[in-house]
């Protein structure tokens, strides 16, 4: 990556067509601030870009319209705590939590997706980083490091991460420049890493404490068909009972084996698996509402919708609509 800002930022600042504002209070010298040219939304966008290898960012906007905003990014990594989030992130069919702390995994070539509406807000302070700062740099400097995407992935919809926040709430009041900010900012950004490490790792130790054992190659292989089986047979009867009858194993058994592989029950399992090929038909076809529970394994409409809007915050017309 050459910059962080020319791959990553600048495509995004276009489409929404946001330019910058100069000197705005409230946000430090170092960076620059960003406000929307096209009525879309007032508020502002402010970001720290350091090279190729991390930026920093705080904003507060709240949209005028309805819209969806997509564009394809480079790969990268980020983290924020967000105490206003109207927003929901499509990408991967997950809604933004007010006072959760959001991460968000991309890979090389994606697309973004985010949806909003009129009155849409969105606050938070966030933190992103590129390959060449969580692989390049770290690698070179440490040898063999932790699987930082995973850890990431273990931290994301956290509300009792107090360190982080209070990380975060001192990087969107910090107001020093020059060499004083970089150094404030360079050293934030290792706290905010080394913290997730951290967590990541107590929450793993968790899991195995709570996990069964070490799964065999014959229960993985069994897991690892019935995965398959489930994603291939959605409209149909999944129960614990016929999954456990499907894998030979007694109900406790694959209760306990679905933990310890996937960190869920098989009925979560199911349901997680079951509104993602929902938000697939939706995103992806033009198949009528109507006929969607039914093709996810819903018989009555209105679980369907509630487990729906529980998911991704709207509706399922709603979210066709805006996604449209």
């Amino acid at each position: 990556m050459r910059s962080i800002k020319d791959d990553m930022y600048d495509e995004a600042f276009r489409l929404w067509d946001m330019v910058p504002a100069g000197t705005v209070p409230g946000y430090g010298s170092a960076g620059s601030v960003y406000r929307f040219a096209n009525g879309c939304g007032h508020g502002e966008y402010w970001a720290y870009f350091h090279d190729n290898l991390f930026a920093v960012n705080a904003f507060d906007m709240t949209f005028e319209h309805a819209g969806v905003m997509r564009y394809r990014h480079a790969e990268h990594l980020s983290i924020g705590y967000y105490e206003a989030a109207d927003l929901i992130v499509q990408s991967g069919g997950s809604t933004l939590r007010a006072g959760a702390i959001s991460t968000y995994l991309a890979e090389e070539g994606a697309e973004y997706v985010a949806l909003y509406q009129p009155g849409s807000a969105t606050r938070a302070t966030s933190i992103t980083i590129s390959p060449d700062y969580y692989r390049d740099y770290l690698q070179a400097r440490f040898g063999n490091i932790p699987d930082v995407r995973r850890a990431f992935a273990l931290v994301d919809g956290r509300t009792d991460f107090p360190e982080l926040v209070a990380l975060c709430k001192q990087v969107r009041a910090y107001q020093g420049a020059c060499m004083a900010a970089t150094l404030f900012y360079e050293g934030a950004v290792a706290e905010a890493l080394a913290l997730v490490i951290e967590r990541a790792a107590a929450i793993e130790a968790e899991r195995a404490e709570g996990s069964a054992p070490s799964l065999s190659k014959e229960d993985r292989a069994a897991l690892d068909d019935l995965s398959a089986h489930i994603n291939g047979n959605l409209a149909g009867a999944l129960s614990c009972e016929e999954l456990a009858r499907r894998a030979c194993m007694g109900q406790t058994k694959l209760k306990a084996a679905f933990k310890a592989a996937y960190g869920t029950s098989p009925a979560a399992f199911v349901a997680d698996a079951r509104i993602e090929r929902a938000i697939e038909l939706l995103n992806s076809t033009d198949e009528p509402i109507a006929h969607i529970p039914r093709a996810v394994g819903y018989r009555k409409p209105g679980a369907f919708a509630e487990a729906f809007r529980r998911r991704t915050g709207v509706p399922p017309s709603a979210y066709r609509r805006r996604s449209a």
